[in-house]
């Protein structure tokens, strides 16, 4: 079973601090961001019965210090038991530069492992695993602005503004 899913990294201009819950990764408060639309990670996700561990390719490498984090995200969707995971990501900007490329690839990720495991879970379940691996992860499924609150004993999201309601522009400039 292999899926492929996609997300864009969102930068947070009201940002949260803090954790109400740090096991599970929820914020004490809300958040406003702004979703980066030519910016993407891919993430692909093939389930293979018998491999004896989770692979994880990043840009073409291999990317073992990434893997554990990965590996516990896959298992919050479709738990331990599953088959082992040959995951292959893909980003368009640089990765670990401030540009929230864990949450577009976390928000990919529990997207395709729910797609390659054949799972039905609703944007909401999403948004909650995809929170607990990246706070901000929920927020990259919304084009524009959105909100991320804290709802109690979990987190919800919505759209606040499309791309085209505010005329606010963010240049990302990669140098040497």
């Amino acid at each position: 079973m292999r899926a492929k899913a996609w997300a864009q990294p969102n930068i947070a201009l009201i940002k949260y601090w803090g954790k109400s819950d740090t096991e599970r990764n929820l914020p004490a408060v809300g958040s406003i961001s702004i979703t980066l639309d030519e910016l993407f990670t891919t993430m692909e996700i093939e389930l293979v019965d018998g491999a004896a561990q989770d692979s994880l390719l990043v840009n073409g490498d291999e990317a073992p210090k990434m893997l554990p984090r990965v590996s516990r995200c896959i298992d919050r969707v479709l738990g331990r038991d599953r088959h082992k995971a040959v995951v292959t990501s893909e980003c368009n900007f640089p990765i670990a530069a401030g540009l929230a490329s864990s949450a577009s690839a976390f928000a990919a990720t529990v997207v395709a492992a729910a797609a390659a495991g054949r799972k039905d879970i609703d944007t909401d379940g999403l948004a909650s695993l995809a929170g607990a691996a990246s706070g901000s992860a929920a927020r990259s499924w919304y084009a524009g602005f959105a909100e991320l609150q804290n709802d109690q004993d979990d987190i919800s999201v919505r759209s606040l503004r499309q791309p085209g309601d505010w005329p606010l522009k963010v240049v990302v400039a990669v140098t040497t």
